[in-house]
């Protein structure tokens, strides 16, 4: 939200660099303007991506504004995205192996985030000041302006929804008590579940210490990997218990997301 509101406080100014009798046409700012916001969003979700690749994760999923990538089994397939909750931008890669390491190589993969932003920042500083009077300079101060702003908002040591900021989820990877634990757990679960495509192998332990969680949306997740535990090695009345408190625990996920799982 703060870098949304930063965005459009920012858009009117581009108008006050042009020299006078030379403002652009409304629908050419417009195209500028929208240009320069999905940069700043693409830019940011690479910076997660391309780390998270790097450090041998699997691709999932890229969203910024209407465009959509993401895994469907061993494919890629674009998409045309009309989730208003990913519009703003998302991206993930998952761990393929059960390896300790992967508390370090996630936290990384998260700080590349808002480390792309302020470099896009600085880039787009440099290109307005380098650049004359013109529909060019306004783009480059857009793309500084809005870049700077989603590298402060991801920064924050906040949550937005059921997310955490990079900031906030950065330190909870690095903890090293009782969140930290849960953080392992939780990326051992994915990566396991990513290997097999299955959660018939998982350490069920683990997934009942996400649900001591303080946060809902980690105890919904324990919950998740739970279920689908015992439902996959058939122990049909452990996985009943299980289903009725994950339905209890909806309410901690985007329903969009809800619906995504299909949870039988």
């Amino acid at each position: 939200m703060q870098f949304f509101t930063l965005y459009l406080y920012q858009a009117p100014l581009v108008l006050q660099i042009f020299p006078k009798g030379e403002k652009p046409h409304g629908l050419v700012f417009c195209l500028v303007a929208v240009a320069a916001l999905l940069l700043v969003l693409a830019v940011h979700e690479l910076g997660h991506l391309v780390a998270g690749l790097l450090q041998g994760f699997r691709f999932q999923l890229f969203v910024v504004g209407p465009l959509g990538v993401t895994r469907s089994g061993d494919k890629i397939v674009v998409y045309f995205n009309r989730n208003l909750g990913y519009m703003g931008g998302v991206a993930a890669t998952t761990p393929v192996t059960d390896d300790p390491q992967n508390q370090r190589k996630f936290a990384l993969t998260v700080a590349a985030g808002p480390i792309a932003s302020f470099l896009l920042a600085a880039t787009g500083l440099l290109l307005f000041n380098l650049l004359p009077p013109g529909i060019g300079r306004g783009f480059w101060l857009l793309v500084t302006a809005c870049s700077a702003g989603i590298c402060l908002a991801t920064t924050l040591p906040t949550k937005t929804g059921m997310f955490f900021t990079d900031r906030a989820r950065f330190f909870r990877l690095l903890d090293r008590g009782d969140t930290g634990k849960r953080e392992a757990a939780m990326l051992s679960l994915m990566a396991i579940y990513t290997r097999d495509n299955s959660c018939r192998h998982i350490d069920p332990e683990k997934a009942r210490l996400l649900q001591d969680d303080p946060e809902p949306s980690m105890r919904f997740w324990g919950l998740y990997y739970e279920y689908y535990f015992y439902k996959e090695n058939l122990r049909e009345d452990a996985a009943a218990e299980s289903r009725a408190r994950l339905l209890d625990a909806k309410s901690a996920v985007p329903a969009t997301l809800w619906k995504a799982l299909n949870i039988e």
